[in-house]
Order: structure tokens, then C-alpha cells, then sequence
């Protein structure tokens, strides 16, 4: 055994890990400047800030951290689920200092200050995780998801659009989703409908997208279909407040009295949002007479 490689073992070498040498020499590289010229200069300070230099380094490569970020993440995750926002950003802050390439951690964080409406945030870390990993379509829907909140349709559409690229993203009907309803905003009404349809094709026992699809067809003058999808929406969830609200004002605008009744009842009955339900209230009232 010489120690050395042959041509096979360097095709054996995945991209990322060749990147990752590339960058680790890079760092080399510089370090050793560095360290000459704080030879050179005797600087305490130099040489401090060249340890803190190989820490960091170390700590991108280095299993154990690694293995420690992930485990941090988990627990952020965790947080996450049970609505813990600040107690999540601050393990997905720790993840982060172990492994400053955790795209898990950069995403989670775009998460959580997006919740917090600090949008410019958001979009920083999700373009972060993104840079670790381009076919990030997690990252990129939910990229996806904060132009949605600030408006910007297009853009939001990019995102989803990048999103989808991905052959082997786990979540394509909720990046069709969120596409249709970013046409569905800007007025595109017939590319609304066909990014809906695309992610009821995946996922055909989808609420969300059939209530979605409604809404579509009511811009578009089909009121039968959106019955149509509304009911087979509720037929799924029945304590489905919008689609009940949606297709009551439908029955109500045709002159099906008892129909929009029975819809309107179905939304003061269900623990949903409180506005809906003063609504409802009013329509049922004008409906006595």
C-alpha cells in the first residue's frame, strides 16, 4: 500500500465531497498566509482570531458536530410542532454555529421569522439553505410561500416553479397549489386552474386544492363546478368553515334559500373563524324574511 489514489477511487469521490476538499483547501490556504503574518508581526490577537479560524472550520467538517447540529435540529423541530417558536429558533441557532452548511437549520429559521413577519429574514435564510443545496425545494417553496405573504406573485411563482424542478421532491402538490393561487391573485384565472388541477392529479383527496379550484371556477362563471368541487371539499372535511360559507353565498346568489341556509347553519355551528361566523349570522337573519 503506497497511500496513494488511483483513478478509480477519485471517481468514487461524490461531488459534494470534492467540493467540500475544494473548500477546506481553500481555507487551508488562507490560514497559512495568515499564519505568516502574524509570525511576523507577533500579534496575539492574529493568532487568537486564527484559532477561532480552525474551530470554525473544524466544525464544518467534523462528524461530531455535525451529528450535534442534527440533533439540535430535531429538537428545534420538535418546538416546532408544538408551536414553540423562540424555544425552536434558539436550537436552530445552536444546529447552526455546529454546522454553518446545515440547510435544515437555514430553512427552519426562514420558517420561524417568517411567522414572526420579518420577511426580509425569511427570505435571507432561505436563500442561504438554497445556496447549500440548489435542489432545496423545501427551502425553495417556502420561499415560495413568503412572496405569497408579501404579494409578489411573480416571484412567488419562480420559486414554486424552482421548486418543482426537482424530480424527487416529496411535496409537488402543495408547490401546484400555492402556484395556482399566486395566478389565482394575479387574475390568471385559466393558469390558476390548470397548476390546481395538476396538484389534485397527485394528490386527488386534497381539500384544500378542490376549495381553491372552487374559488377559480366562481371568478370564472361556473358556479355548478364550484358546487361541485366545494361539496366534494366538505365531503372530505366536514367541518370545512369556507367551503360551507362559499357555497352557501352560491345557493344564496341563485335564490336556493334552504340550500344557503343549511350551509350558512353548517358555518355558525363549526368552531372556525369568528368573522364567518357574524357573517353567517347576518345572512341567516336576512334569510327569515
Amino acid at each position: 500500500m503506497t497511500g496513494k489514489l488511483s483513478a478509480n477511487s477519485y471517481r468514487n469521490i461524490s461531488s459534494t465531497q470534492l467540493n467540500r476538499f475544494i473548500e477546506f483547501s481553500s481555507q487551508v490556504a488562507l490560514s497559512l498566509v495568515f499564519v505568516k503574518r502574524c509570525a511576523l508581526r507577533h500579534s496575539v490577537l492574529c493568532s487568537a482570531l486564527l484559532a477561532m479560524f480552525f474551530f470554525s472550520c473544524a466544525a464544518i467538517s467534523n462528524p461530531e458536530y455535525i451529528k450535534q447540529a442534527n440533533t439540535h435540529n430535531k429538537i428545534g423541530r420538535t418546538y416546532l410542532n408544538n408551536g414553540q417558536l423562540n424555544e425552536a429558533s434558539i436550537e436552530f441557532q445552536k444546529a447552526l454555529k455546529l454546522n454553518r452548511n446545515s440547510k435544515e437549520a437555514l430553512n427552519y429559521l426562514g420558517y420561524v421569522h417568517a411567522r414572526f413577519k420579518k420577511y426580509d429574514d425569511a427570505i435571507s435564510y432561505y436563500k442561504r439553505a438554497i445556496a447549500v443545496d440548489p435542489d432545496y425545494s423545501d427551502a425553495m417553496n417556502n420561499l415560495g410561500t413568503v412572496f405569497l405573504d408579501l404579494e409578489n406573485w411573480d416571484e412567488a411563482i419562480k420559486s414554486f416553479d424552482a421548486a418543482l424542478r426537482n424530480p424527487i421532491y416529496r411535496s409537488p402538490d402543495k408547490a401546484h397549489l400555492s402556484k395556482g393561487y399566486a395566478y389565482y391573485k394575479k387574475g390568471d384565472y385559466i393558469n390558476a386552474e390548470n397548476a390546481i388541477k395538476e396538484a389534485l392529479m397527485l394528490n386527488p383527496v386534497f381539500p384544500f386544492a378542490m376549495y381553491r379550484l372552487g374559488l377559480v371556477y366562481i371568478e370564472l362563471d361556473r358556479d355548478d363546478a364550484a358546487i361541485k368541487e366545494f361539496k366534494k371539499a366538505i365531503g372530505i372535511m366536514p367541518d370545512y368553515v369556507d367551503a360551507h360559507f362559499e357555497i352557501a353565498k352560491i345557493y344564496l346568489r341563485s335564490g336556493r334559500k334552504s340550500k344557503a341556509l343549511k350551509h350558512f347553519t353548517e358555518v355558525v355551528d363549526a368552531d372556525g373563524d369568528i368573522e364567518k361566523r357574524r357573517e353567517a349570522l347576518m345572512y341567516i337573519e336576512l334569510l327569515k324574511y
